[in-house]
């Protein structure tokens, strides 16, 4: 997207890009320790292709181990996954998302790449997921069936297994959330009929993968039923309309706090360079400042342009996610409708902005922005490596 736009593309040709040719005698021959360093510095977006070359390369490209190397050599790629919106009688689908600039999309803005489904997919996509390394954790039940099954994703081979069920059923995402912190998942939300704050939050120690609960100490009861959540500064923050919530994991303790009292604009926010970042309901791109504990503007024509574009502006849209994707900021939304603005447009649209500190300030540019699906919902997006 930039100001010469007008009319932002659709859809693009969401064909995989051809598999390299590596299958030579030469290449063949390469000890696994070579081949393997050679495949490392080969992006990812090519793998599902590569993968099908022969079981040597399935089983190179699977390994464990070939990631480590890719961090090694720091040629790791963070990778957006996506569920969008489905018929409640099919199984969710859930997509990988790659964005120029990589080598391996000459000609296309971005390639969608489908990921197998899970034959014990829950039907509705109403859950909440995160993502521990290379592999997706999908938490939860729907919104009429709570469930405390858990299902894993290996993004390496994009395989499904189980994974250990929660001690209590939960509800949909819109109840329940789940954040990774020093191997452990913390889930937080409704469980049940059960209106009560008991049991309202389980741990998942990733080692051991055996949950336990954590009990609720320095807050009798929570005053609302929405909150904005998320993880700084080694503290889970629930963010209600009218009170804000911290909870130290460390102590086990939550503590009301006034640090974030303007959250009640703020649908949803991520960290970037152990700084907060989020997006106002009126499409405002701002920073958290610690010092003076204000939400300042970030900066750049780029940020206006996304606000306020005719046909997929960020002002007043319904649905918004914003991630850390390899530190730039990603964000995903659905836009209004032009014929009713309280219907959202059924496109999804990305946007991947890289953010530069100027003393005091923080300045904004789009690198990249496209529609991506068509749907009006997206019931899940995390970023792996």
């Amino acid at each position: 997207m930039n100001s010469n736009d007008e009319h932002p593309q659709g859809n693009k040709n969401t064909n995989p890009p051809r598999p390299l040719n590596l299958q030579s005698h030469s290449f063949s021959s390469l000890p696994d320790e070579i081949a393997e360093k050679v495949l490392a510095r080969i992006s990812r977006c090519n793998y599902p292709s590569l993968s099908l070359v022969s079981k040597r390369f399935h089983s190179l490209l699977s390994s464990p181990q070939l990631y480590k190397t890719r961090s090694h050599i720091r040629t790791t790629e963070p990778c957006l996954y996506l569920c969008p919106e489905h018929s409640e009688d099919q199984p969710p689908k859930w997509f990988t998302l790659w964005m120029k600039p990589q080598s391996c999309l000459p000609h296309n803005d971005y390639s969608l790449f489908p990921v197998p489904s899970s034959s014990n997919s829950i039907l509705e996509p109403f859950y909440t997921s995160v993502a521990v390394g290379s592999e997706l954790y999908i938490i939860g039940g729907t919104y009429n069936a709570p469930s405390s099954a858990v299902r894993i994703l290996d993004c390496r081979t994009h395989t499904w297994r189980d994974g250990p069920s929660m001690l209590l059923p939960r509800w949909c995402l819109t109840h329940a959330n789940a954040f990774l912190l020093d191997e452990k998942i913390y889930v937080m939300g409704r469980w049940g009929s059960d209106e009560s704050q008991h049991n309202w939050m389980e741990m998942l120690d990733i080692k051991t993968q055996k949950w336990r609960h954590l009990r609720i100490h320095g807050v009798d009861e929570f005053d609302s039923h929405w909150f904005v959540t998320n993880m700084f500064e080694e503290k889970m923050y629930a963010i209600a309309e009218k009170k804000s919530y911290a909870y130290d994991t460390l102590e086990s303790r939550w503590e009301v706090v006034e640090t974030h009292r303007n959250f009640r604009f703020i649908n949803d926010w991520c960290v970037i360079e152990d700084v907060m970042y989020c997006f106002t309901t009126s499409g405002y791109c701002m920073w958290y400042d610690s010092k003076t504990r204000d939400w300042i503007d970030v900066k750049g024509s780029d940020m206006e342009l996304l606000r306020m574009h005719r046909t997929c502006g960020l002002a007043w849209r319904p649905m918004l996610r914003i991630l850390n994707l390899g530190g730039k900021l990603l964000v995903m939304w659905i836009p209004e409708s032009k014929r009713n603005k309280r219907e959202p447009e059924g496109r999804i649209w990305c946007a991947k902005i890289a953010l530069e500190k100027r003393e005091s300030e923080v300045w904004g540019k789009i690198e990249w922005a496209n529609s991506v699906y068509d749907s009006y919902w997206f019931s899940s997006c995390v970023v792996s490596i």
